[in-house]
């Protein structure tokens, strides 16, 4: 039986409502596996950041006032007897003592932009002990000689030295822990598939950048998203595997704790479902 500790702030308006419980952000799926999600910093989106299709009254019908909530969540999973770390924000989660990092057996990585790396370091050295696993093709990518504004990136891989590892895509990197390619935000951009019984929650990563607008519009892209065309066709594929498989489906910019069901709109896009 799933066990959810959470009443979640996604309803299908996509009005982003807090709960005042204390396990706001934990979810426990039905082979035991525990996830708690972590707001590393809130933020919001503006509306000049996306184009697609629409126009701009279009777009700030979902965005009023030109902005949509969003968060940088963090997730820590702890499975088999270990603790994972999936993505390190800005470290600010560190910094407050909401994560210790000595309890972190592994780390992995969606992505290697700053809002998911930034928090690997701490005063240019190594904030954890843990390994880091990175998508082969997305590390490829940023240590190339001839990727621009890859100082961070390259930085990270020289303090974790040896404990900086890379994976394939289908890999599967913990109990019940898969690496599902999710590219088109960056080069090597990963979804990680968790839960070894019925109920999964696929980490989408930055599938989506503002949770009002692309849900219900996904051809719309944020100018992050490095192959925008790509961008879009992973965005409706992992909304409709979820969808297709009932799966809950996380992104880390979606207000947190950034979790839960996705259902066809009938009109191409989609609404998000509370998960309970």
């Amino acid at each position: 039986m799933l066990k959810i500790l959470l009443p979640l702030a996604l309803a299908a308006s996509l009005c982003y409502a807090q709960s005042a419980q204390s396990a706001k952000n934990k979810l426990v799926l039905d082979d035991g596996t525990e996830i708690t999600a972590l707001d590393d910093q809130p933020r919001e989106m503006d509306a000049s950041l996306f184009s697609g299709k629409l126009t701009q009254e279009q777009k700030l019908a979902y965005m009023p006032g030109g902005k949509a909530p969003a968060s940088v969540n963090v997730f820590l999973v702890k499975t088999g007897g270990k603790t994972y770390l999936i993505d390190a924000g800005f470290g600010n989660a560190v910094k407050d003592k909401r994560i210790d990092p000595k309890a972190v057996d592994i780390i992995l990585i969606t992505h290697e932009h700053g809002d998911h790396i930034s928090g690997l370091l701490l005063n240019d050295s190594a904030a954890f002990s843990a390994p880091v696993f990175i998508a082969k093709p997305e590390s490829d990518y940023w240590l190339s000689k001839e990727t621009p504004n890859s100082d961070l990136q390259k930085k990270v891989a020289a303090v974790y030295a040896n404990r900086y590892k890379t994976f394939n895509f289908g890999d599967t990197l913990g109990p019940g822990i898969t690496a599902i390619n999710a590219i088109g935000h960056t080069p090597g951009h990963t979804a990680f598939l968790i839960g070894k019984g019925k109920h999964k929650l696929l980490i989408a990563g930055d599938f989506l950048h503002a949770a009002a607008l692309q849900f219900p519009e996904p051809t719309e892209s944020a100018n992050f998203d490095m192959d925008k065309e790509q961008s879009v066709k992973t965005r409706r594929f992992l909304m409709e595997q979820a969808e297709k498989n009932g799966w809950f489906i996380a992104g880390v910019h979606i207000p947190n704790p950034g979790w839960g069901r996705v259902k066809s709109n009938g009109k191409g896009g989609f609404i998000m479902l509370n998960a309970y």
